[in-house]
């Protein structure tokens, strides 16, 4: 070969290798960036699961003290009257119908989301402080307790915004379940353990207001996580025209199941009838040292309600795996261009789901009754199992809360829309507790909502798991 054949070669391998290491060098690039896109990713939803955690954690250490320990310093050491409180509680409750609406903004408007969380946090903590300090002026105590349920809604509105928008699958979802469900019952163990080392004298007005004080600032850690919330971009829809067919294909029956999940859901949460009586009751009828029992073994409750919703999630991946099995197996028999699978996924989880809630369901109203005869020790026996059962129930009732929501277009409205029933109950059943807890056995308030949690089936049963179509 001549002197510039040679050349001409070696000239073409350098390029040839030069080419191939460009290309080799591109494709490098754009890996890395997909891994580092990847990676950042999930170190936003990290940091976002723990802003979540401790949101849910302040909130629930200023629920604790509103739930078990406020009713106690209102009725037994102030002895406030119960019917001026019960028509107080109605107005004050009002307030937590504001989550649709509240729903829908965040649907809708997200530029302002985090000055409003922001905002919403220090509404929240400094309401709670001025309505304890203004409990002998019921109207005042009345106006700052209800802007404390109305910024509470306001920052739990935006949790389930994220939440939602991060739940893509039925195993994401019932995982983000659990984590609400732990980190807003961590904060628990805070009041319970506060009180025990602050309010030696049940009596003493002084320690209450320390006790207050104290719970004001374990709650401080809510400002901080609202300011440094970071939100996931979400993804562009990959089928839009696919979603918009889901949405019409099940958009009959969804209107409906919303109606009776929303009635099931109402009957269900009628334990508040008793809720807000329950600790007075307990210090009134089995006296100051059962009370403290209580008031300790309060952490225990709540840790058997976190393994209640564990299991719940553990019961529903084993059915998730299962529903995931049968539709492999008719994957081959279905046509793809149409919507079976669909519907045989969504029915399958509806049904499923509803089977959990109706035995859960079944068995709570069993205890709920045998607490109107049980004595201090196996109150406290009924009050273990009663927990663990509704981390279940509860877990199933989010879970099918959020599958119907998913066949909205709104669905933080929708999701909104459902929790409403827990609002109305809070307007229904609190009040109207306060007010026969006066001239009523409370006794006679667990058999009602006995019979009020088996009526919450009936809407269960009635529900369609089948598209119309």
């Amino acid at each position: 070969m001549s002197r510039v054949g040679k050349l001409k070669m070696l000239n073409h391998k350098s390029t040839a290798a030069a080419n191939k290491s460009m290309i080799s060098s591109e494709f490098k690039n754009k890996w890395t960036f997909r891994l580092s896109k990847k990676s950042e990713k999930r170190s936003v939803k990290k940091s976002t699961y723990i802003r979540v955690f401790f949101l849910n954690f302040a909130i629930s250490v200023i629920r604790i003290y509103l739930i078990v320990y406020l009713p106690v310093y209102l009725l037994n050491i102030l002895k406030i009257d119960r019917s001026q409180l019960a028509f107080m509680q109605v107005f004050i409750y009002l307030v937590m119908f504001s989550g649709p609406i509240l729903g829908y903004l965040f649907d809708r408007y997200s530029k302002n989301k985090k000055l409003i969380m922001i905002s919403s946090s220090i509404l929240f903590l400094a309401s709670f402080l001025l309505s304890v300090l203004n409990v002998n002026n019921l109207s005042i105590f009345g106006l700052f307790l209800a802007l404390n349920l109305l910024s509470q809604e306001i920052v739990k509105v935006g949790i389930s915004k994220l939440i939602i928008d991060l739940s893509k699958n039925e195993a994401v979802k019932d995982n983000n379940l659990v984590t609400i469900n732990i980190s807003s019952n961590v904060g628990s163990f805070i009041p319970s353990v506060v009180f025990l080392f602050t309010v030696s004298d049940i009596f003493n007005i002084d320690l209450w207001n320390d006790f207050f004080f104290i719970g004001f600032l374990s709650s401080l850690p809510i400002i901080l996580c609202t300011v440094f919330l970071r939100e996931i971009t979400n993804e562009p829809k990959k089928n839009l025209e696919h979603c918009e067919r889901d949405i019409k294909s099940f958009a009959g029956n969804n209107t409906l199941n919303l109606i009776l999940l929303f009635l099931s859901c109402l009957l269900i949460w009628s334990d508040k009838l008793y809720q807000f009586p329950f600790s007075s009751w307990i210090l009134t009828r089995f006296g100051e040292e059962a009370f403290n029992i209580y008031s300790l073994l309060y952490i225990v409750l709540i840790l058997l309600n976190i393994g209640g919703c564990i299991i719940g999630q553990r019961i529903s991946n084993k059915e998730n795996n299962r529903i995931n099995n049968i539709i492999a197996e008719n994957h081959n028999k279905l046509d793809p261009k149409s919507d079976t699978q669909d519907e045989i996924l969504y029915s399958i989880k509806l049904s499923n789901q509803i089977r959990i809630i109706a035995i859960t369901v079944g068995l709570y109203a069993i205890l709920t009754f045998m607490m109107a005869i049980s004595g201090f020790f196996f109150l406290m026996i009924i009050q273990f199992i009663i927990q663990v059962i509704a981390g279940v129930m509860m877990l199933n009732y989010a879970s099918l809360m959020i599958t119907i929501s998913y066949n909205g277009k709104h669905k933080t409205f929708t999701y909104q829309c459902l929790k409403m029933s827990f609002a109305l109950s809070s307007v229904i059943f609190i009040p109207l507790g306060t007010y026969f807890s006066a001239f009523i056995q409370i006794e006679m308030l667990f058999i009602t909502v006995g019979f009020l949690a088996i009526l919450s089936l009936i809407p269960l049963m009635l529900m369609r798991v089948k598209s119309n179509n």
